[in-house]
């Protein structure tokens, strides 16, 4: 699958840091909108608070996406994360700390990761 298969609008359903749930009501992130390498997060208000480029690698096991940030929490950023997409699920995992890409899905006392499953919305943001 390309990176196409990637991009659209994404709504969180799911997440998990350091393997304990967190509510998906407290979240800043209403959408995670990934369009033509680039991405931006909408919160609740309909604000877009951070922005960048990412770049996705399928062919790795796990698939690879790195996300540059350049605009908002994250400008200057680089984090190095994985994903799993399954028809119209995304998971995205990333260290907390940035240092390290995971090498799976699960935290372990070496690395505290941010675990964040989407299903593609519905309707269009336009």
């Amino acid at each position: 699958m390309t990176q196409r298969g990637l991009e659209g609008a994404w709504v969180p359903v799911a997440a998990t840091v350091g393997g304990h749930s967190l509510v998906i009501g407290e979240l800043r992130v209403k959408y995670l909108v990934l369009d033509s390498g680039g991405y931006s997060i909408i919160d609740r208000t309909n604000q877009v608070v951070d922005a960048g480029e990412y770049l996705a690698d399928e062919a790795g096991s796990p698939q690879t996406i790195d996300i540059v940030g350049r605009e908002g929490a994250n400008a200057g950023r680089t984090m190095l994360a994985i994903y799993q997409l399954e028809a119209d699920r995304l998971t995205v995992c990333y260290d907390i700390e940035g240092a390290d890409r995971p090498l799976d899905m699960q935290s372990s006392d070496d690395q505290l990761l941010l675990s964040i499953t989407y299903t593609r919305a519905l309707t269009s943001l336009s």
